[in-house]
């Protein structure tokens, strides 16, 4: 299991890169529904990098999709974890194989519910596994370096949350418990928040929008492992994207997007 890291092909490790280099197959999350293969491409962009390493090419035919669900579940993973764990046992019949999430496979990821499906179809055969896990860069580290925020210093604390499926009051709440705490800076991250960005602002403006402008709340968004600079304004706004054509795009933000509050 190897984590290839938050988007810049130059983060893999050495240790995942011996790994790639060594594997006969190489697995990938390919998502339902849309045209995200963050993984995939952070390989396929680095190969020329990695291949500094030497060993044998890492070659197209080599690479292997997993359909996976994410953002719109049908409800079907446990069915596909399953398919997609027959398939990564059929191949370690004829090697060494690997799978990569982005960031790290223990942080947000959808290792652990490929590792269960991978080792109850084991014990079904009486076959014996020995997975390794290889850690990567996560985003949630590198969205610190690229705001320049320690994310946690002495006396100080980080809430790291997800607002899928939660309701307004639910990320209120969390908001307020980070903002209240004495001990500054407080940081309050949230994963996964581009379909969330607008109900989040919201809740910012009503109740810290006094803090915004005095400079005590610092609003930071990374997407695609960029920092987005001025994606809201002085009464914290959304600022809604145009197109090439001067017309409104409205707000259409990556779901991976990370959205980084911090309480000075």
């Amino acid at each position: 299991m190897v984590g290839v890291g938050p988007g810049d092909p130059e983060l893999i490790t050495i240790k995942a890169v011996k790994a790639l280099k060594s594997s006969d197959f190489i697995f990938y999350p390919d998502v339902t529904f849309g045209k995200n293969k963050a993984a995939y491409n952070i390989v396929k962009s680095g190969i020329e990098f990695i291949e500094l390493f030497g060993g044998r090419d890492i070659a197209t035919e080599r690479l292997i999709p997993l359909e996976i669900e994410m953002k719109l579940s049908k409800g079907r993973n446990d069915e596909l974890y399953r398919e997609n764990a027959v398939k990564i046992i059929d191949r370690l019949k004829e090697g060494i194989c690997s799978y990569i999430t982005i960031g790290d496979p223990m942080f947000y990821s959808t290792y652990w519910g490929l590792y269960n499906a991978i080792k109850n179809e084991a014990a079904k055969n009486s076959a014996e596994l020995n997975i390794n896990i290889i850690g990567g860069v996560s985003s949630f580290n590198y969205s610190f370096n690229l705001i320049g925020e320690p994310y946690i210093i002495k006396n100080s604390s980080v809430f790291i949350t997800v607002p899928i499926k939660k309701d307004l009051k639910e990320m209120e709440d969390e908001i307020n418990f980070m903002a209240k705490k004495n001990a500054k800076p407080q940081v309050i991250v949230f994963m996964k928040a581009g379909g969330y960005l607008k109900n989040i602002m919201q809740i910012f403006k009503n109740s810290y929008i006094d803090n915004f402008k005095e400079g005590k709340l610092k609003l930071y968004l990374i997407e695609r492992s960029r920092l987005l600079d001025g994606f809201c304004d002085n009464d914290l706004n959304l600022k809604i994207k145009i197109n090439k054509d001067g017309s409104e795009a409205g707000f259409d933000f990556d779901y991976f997007s990370i959205l980084i509050g911090v309480f000075l």
